[in-house]
């Protein structure tokens, strides 16, 4: 399973980093090589965040990101759209939902923000996962906040089929280095 990941992880690199071609004006955000601008208000991050928690372990996160703000002026919240991919080493999470990030428009605060985010999530487990059972598929809703690149986020699970014994609904949660 770790090599498969760190596999994943080089080819996306790699193939996002010679799969574009050179634009003309600046991007925003993390520059070319962990960015992919479809248009405007449109963005893919294929790795934007590490992970440990519960019950998955150490995962990487990938975000598609859709703004609902048509002009890109310097306005201090900014509303989107998300879904994210956090595949890890025992259980994966895919989800969708609702993103706040909070730029302060100060130059003394430049570059900082504030992100929150709610969103409901699917969770399969496999492997060793902490606190609950392998081979399982919860459905839950996360919250998460980040400040800087640091983020933490507390989720409730719940089964969706209970078919085996001792599965059980749980809390989870994850802290994270990245955006």
């Amino acid at each position: 399973m770790k090599r498969t990941l760190i596999f994943l992880f080089l080819l996306i690199c790699v193939s996002n980093y010679f799969g574009e071609e050179p634009k003309k004006k600046k991007q925003s955000g993390m520059g070319k090589f962990f960015l992919i601008e479809l248009s405007e208000q449109d963005k893919i991050m294929p790795i934007i965040l590490f992970e440990w928690g519960q019950p998955d372990r150490w995962s990487f996160t990938s975000r598609y990101i859709h703004d609902f703000h048509k002009e890109r002026t310097s306005i201090p919240w900014r509303n989107n759209a998300g879904i994210f991919l956090s595949p890890g080493i025992s259980g994966s999470r895919l989800g969708v939902g609702y993103m706040g990030i909070y730029s302060p428009t100060c130059e003394s605060l430049q570059g900082t923000g504030f992100i929150s985010e709610l969103r409901a999530v699917m969770l399969r487990t496999w492997g060793n996962p902490l606190i609950t059972n392998p081979d399982n598929t919860f459905a839950g809703a996360e919250f998460k906040i980040s400040l800087f690149v640091f983020s933490i986020s507390a989720g409730y699970y719940s089964p969706l089929v209970n078919n085996k014994e001792n599965v059980k609904s749980f809390w989870g949660f994850h802290l994270g280095l990245g955006v």
